[in-house]
């Protein structure tokens, strides 16, 4: 029987007559990976950061590795680890001194800190940059160094805020990689933010759907996937919209829409005569936007 790492039930947080969430209920399985995903304003880091008692919830309960977050904070903070998704660091410190110094104030010894960092450093890609100060690195790089040190603390949950967010391509696999790894290997509680869903599918072992402060979907990808009626993705250039009998997504000059068989995608091209069309299988995109538009 699995064991929650994080309960949320009705949690809602307001800022004066706006509430940012309104309603999170989900729950993570220890030893996972769990992502919180949607826009930007879905109020994904206002959950993140109740979870991580930075704010106090209006509404509503949750528990993190057991620990209610408002009567237990202390207790829930000694087995947290957290990245906020505005951190930086333009300190004087290198890599190896910054990662360091963190897991020393964890209560990890001198050299464990040190053997641990030059790990985490090897696994995120900065051995190039790990003697030159934080201050001189570009965003992409600090952006590694803090999390590798959030994951090098071992802790029981491990909060990412959109720990992805301004990487290149190659630098974004590195990071979700040492993500994955730390979930395996340490077997650590991953919560991640993300408005990207090609992450969510990649590495998620359960996935949130969170839209306008409300959790509106969770389960785990294929289950998630399994919900939506159509297989593929369809994208149109040029038509007329009229040839349309499914539900669509108007781009200008290019239309989306889904069909449940390949055969069914060639006819409905056939039909519309496009100046070009491409077929896809449906993804975690195609879920959120499905179950965005039934709830409107």
């Amino acid at each position: 029987m699995w064991m929650m790492a994080v309960e949320s039930v009705g949690l809602g947080k307001r800022f004066g007559d706006v509430w940012a969430v309104k309603d999170a209920t989900f729950s993570v399985r220890e030893k996972s990976i769990a992502v919180l995903a949607g826009p930007n304003g879905a109020g994904k880091t206002t959950t993140i950061r109740m979870l991580t008692t930075v704010l106090k919830p209006s509404k509503g309960f949750a528990r993190v590795a057991g620990f209610d977050v408002v009567k237990e904070f202390r207790e829930v903070r000694k087995r947290i680890s957290y990245l906020p998704q505005d951190y930086s660091a333009n300190w004087d410190a290198t890599p190896l001194e910054f990662i360091a110094c963190s897991l020393m104030m964890r209560g990890f010894s001198y050299f464990d800190a040190r053997r641990e960092a030059r790990k985490w450093i090897e696994m995120l890609g900065l051995e190039n940059v790990w003697n030159r100060p934080l201050r001189v690195l570009s965003g992409g790089e600090k952006r590694k160094t803090l999390t590798a040190s959030t994951l090098a603390s071992n802790a029981d949950i491990v909060f990412l805020d959109e720990p992805t967010t301004g990487l290149d391509v190659e630098a974004r696999y590195t990071v979700l990689k040492a993500i994955r790894d730390s979930a395996k290997v340490a077997g650590s509680t991953i919560v991640l933010t993300t408005h990207m869903l090609e992450e969510a599918q990649l590495i998620a072992d359960h996935v949130v759907f969170i839209n306008g402060g409300e959790v509106i979907a969770g389960g785990e990808p294929k289950e998630l996937l399994s919900r939506l009626p159509y297989r593929f993705r369809v994208v149109l250039e040029g038509i007329d919209r009229m040839c349309l009998s499914n539900k669509f997504i108007d781009l200008g000059e290019k239309v989306i829409t889904w069909t449940r068989s390949g055969d069914e995608a060639r006819q409905l091209a056939e039909l519309c005569k496009p100046a070009s069309f491409s077929i896809k299988d449906v993804t975690l995109e195609d879920v959120y936007l499905y179950i965005v538009g039934e709830k409107r």
